[in-house]
């Protein structure tokens, strides 16, 4: 069974459909790329699994459970985290303050411990903790959201463009980061607009057009693929 199954969805914005009939899966422990041109539906299938939607028709299961109609602070109890593009930290209060933010439906647990191994995670961070996030560069503030997500030890975390308006090297070392996640036994699902760069991190990948699946498979085989190359990856 897979850890996460999004199942014929199809979802959007008021009359707006956005997703047709997609579907989505990611297994225990895998990186899963979601590429595509703008429009795409990329970021509306995120918000879709995460709640801040819910689909029109089809369903979304995690676990095996049902959370199609789950608002997002009942789908965080479940083990999911996300991730999204912009206004992903509390600009105000410093690295230490958001990591505790992120921890806030903890019932049990020490908080100390998790926050060392986020700063063992990104070192950069420990260094900065009494800074205010508002304070730091772009990729220091992704560091900071994806720290706070990682505070509850979730099972999949889902990221939405992580490396947008990033530097090209502060780009590798997010992406560095990223893999390293991976490693310990977590399971993404993320939309980026590097699409070259992430399908050569993923395990799987999925292109969407115009709110369908269009391609679907290995990161490598996409790479390798004629079709994906000249449409969207830009040779």
């Amino acid at each position: 069974m897979p850890l996460l199954k999004v199942e014929n969805i199809t979802c959007g914005y008021g009359d707006m459909e956005v997703l047709r009939e997609l579907s989505v899966e990611v297994a225990e422990g895998e990186i899963v790329s979601i590429i595509g041109p703008n429009g795409a539906g990329k970021s509306t299938l995120m918000k879709a699994v995460f709640g801040l939607l819910h689909p029109w028709q089809g369903a979304i299961h995690f676990e095996g459970r049902d959370i199609s109609r789950l608002e997002p602070y009942q789908i965080v109890e479940t083990g999911m985290c996300y991730v999204p593009q912009v206004a992903n930290v509390f600009t105000q209060l410093t690295v230490e303050e958001n990591l505790e933010m992120g921890a806030f439906v903890l019932k049990d647990g020490d908080i100390g411990a998790r926050k060392e191994k986020i700063f063992e995670l990104f070192p950069r961070l420990k260094e900065r903790r009494r800074q205010a996030a508002g304070k730091m560069s772009g990729g220091e503030r992704q560091m900071v959201a994806m720290g706070s997500a990682l505070m509850l030890d979730p099972k999949l975390i889902l990221l939405d463009e992580p490396s947008a308006g990033l530097a090209p090297k502060m780009v590798d070392h997010i992406f560095e980061r990223i893999v390293r996640i991976n490693e310990t036994g977590l399971a993404i699902m993320m939309v980026e607009q590097n699409a070259t760069q992430s399908l050569r991190m993923a395990h799987r990948g999925y292109v969407l057009a115009n709110g369908e699946n269009r391609f679907e498979g290995t990161g490598q085989a996409l790479l390798n693929d004629p079709d994906v190359g000249r449409l969207y990856l830009g040779g």
